[in-house]
């Protein structure tokens, strides 16, 4: 085998139909396996998969295991020599093979994203530099309104400022969205650390998979469309909770429990302004 596709599923029964078509259509030539994560979802994805795609594999969580605990019980028992870990949003355009034929002639690559576009052919401008404590604090603190040009000029590096996203090139931080690995490095690390439910997921496997000394590389001549965020707009209140939640497990894990305690007591304006626009919103 060598591809298997996961899918963590929650409530997008119609973009992971259109998923589904498009990576029927797509990889007919290559030894492929598709596997769904349905994550309790309320919808009915796991009774269409079961009707419509007979071929997938599916696992029916029937509770909300996360992003990351989802991917991990595909990752699991995933048989492919490489791994695409793939969002229900997004359509398949061109085979899969190629991408797959560029991790082969490329021993010193870990995993790969690809050119993501909205519906509308924009570039969507995926795949960063790692953030640091600075870019934390700078970003979601008071302390970035006063200190805005410092802010500016880390987020423009972070994001690869002057990069249209049509090379090739080794990056930092590959999205989760179109992200394919190989298997054996994916065993090696763990896969994803289950601590980080929906957020930064990326960012901590793809700081894994670079400490392996494995490389990773966004392929530009290689794209797929991506409706973004189809799942988390679903619930905007519980999402921005879990968001911050991981915001400081994550700066917890890297830059210890001090650090992570001053940046919560630094977002406390910023959430209580959220909490306040919210509130008006109603």
């Amino acid at each position: 085998m060598r591809l298997s596709t996961v899918i963590c599923n929650y409530n997008t029964r119609d973009d992971l139909a259109r998923c589904l078509e498009s990576l029927e259509r797509t990889s007919r030539d290559l030894p492929h396996e598709i596997i769904v994560v349905d994550n309790g979802s309320r919808d009915g994805s796991a009774a269409m998969v079961r009707e419509r795609f007979p071929d997938v594999t599916l696992i029916d969580t029937g509770a909300n295991l996360w992003y990351s605990g989802g991917n991990n019980r595909g990752i699991r028992v995933a048989r492919g020599e490489y791994v695409l870990l793939l969002n229900p949003d997004t359509v398949i355009v061109e085979s899969l093979a190629r991408v797959v034929a560029y991790l082969d002639e490329q021993p010193g690559v870990g995993a790969v994203t690809a050119q993501e576009r909205f519906a509308d052919g924009r570039v969507i401008f995926t795949a960063s530099r790692l953030a640091g404590y600075a870019d934390f604090v700078l970003s979601y603190t008071l302390v970035g309104a006063i200190l805005r040009g410092w802010r500016e000029r880390r987020r423009r590096r972070m994001w690869y400022d002057g990069w249209g996203r049509d090379s090739t090139r080794p990056i930092e931080v590959a999205p989760g969205s179109f992200l394919m690995a190989r298997r054996d490095i994916l065993a090696r690390i763990g896969g994803f650390d289950e601590r980080l439910k929906l957020f930064f997921t990326d960012d901590d496997l793809c700081r894994r998979i670079l400490a392996t000394g494995a490389a990773i590389h966004y392929v530009a001549d290689y794209w797929l469309v991506h409706d973004e965020h189809a799942s988390i707009d679903q619930v905007p209140r519980l999402t921005q909770r879990v968001y911050f939640e991981d915001l400081l497990a994550y700066t917890r894990k890297y830059h210890g429990g001090p650090a992570a305690w001053l940046l919560a007591a630094l977002l406390v304006p910023t959430r209580i302004g959220m909490a306040l626009k919210r509130r008006m919103q109603r």
